[in-house]
């Protein structure tokens, strides 16, 4: 990995074994469980009263039209919710962690509003900017702690250093050193550095890999 290659700290083990980790993903896969009450409680809901009213009746068709819309949101939220705990989870669980130098700056990002160029609105928003060894940029990521919703590490932590589980090129899982906040994050476009045969192993059987990518 090209981490290693910098020859910067490469820690042992992948980075779901880290103290808190596994807490909080397993914190999060149980919040599933609200998304699937909501939703059976959707389902009966419509069919107490199409069992009550009848399916053809006024009542009934009102229910239908106001309650699977609900329903379909519900289900597609859930799946959303559940894609999202399965990718962190397969990220952490493939890679160990990547000790990198890094500033914190606002940097130029794609974004729902701002100056057009090329297709695409850019704006700026505040970013960790992983470093080469010669300082220069290598890429940026979101600030681990942005939105987190686990508990915070106790003590000052160091600025200068995130650590990153995943692949560069792609994206990945960063953190603050010591692995908690974390977050998962993506490039909005994929670096054009090709990986070694190992590398892209690892890419595709954490999902990080686009399935179209040659190397």
């Amino acid at each position: 990995m090209i981490a290693a290659e910098y020859g910067y700290e490469v820690l042992p083990g992948v980075a779901v074994d880290t103290p808190g980790v596994e807490d909080v993903l397993r914190r999060r896969e149980r919040a599933l469980r609200w998304g699937l009450l909501a939703l059976t409680v959707e389902v009966l809901l419509l069919a107490a009263v199409l069992s009550l009213a009848g399916p053809g009746s006024a009542p009934g068709l009102v229910t239908a039209a106001c309650v699977i819309p609900v329903i379909a949101v519900t289900v597609g939220l859930t799946l959303l919710w559940r894609r999202a705990r399965r990718r962190e989870r397969l990220v952490m669980s493939t890679y160990g962690w990547q000790v990198w130098p890094v500033l914190t700056q606002d940097v130029r990002v794609v974004a729902a509003e701002g100056e057009r160029v090329q297709g695409r609105r850019w704006g700026t928003g505040k970013r960790v900017v992983l470093l080469q060894p010669d300082g220069q940029s290598h890429c940026s990521f979101p600030i681990p702690a942005d939105g987190w919703d686990g508990p915070r590490p106790q003590g000052p932590r160091p600025a200068d250093r995130v650590w990153f589980a995943g692949d560069t090129r792609f994206g990945g899982m960063v953190a603050e050193p010591g692995g908690l906040p974390f977050r998962y994050v993506v490039r909005s476009m994929p670096g054009k550095r090709r990986g070694t045969g190992p590398e892209d192993e690892l890419a595709r059987r954490a999902g990080l890999m686009p399935r179209n990518r040659r190397r």
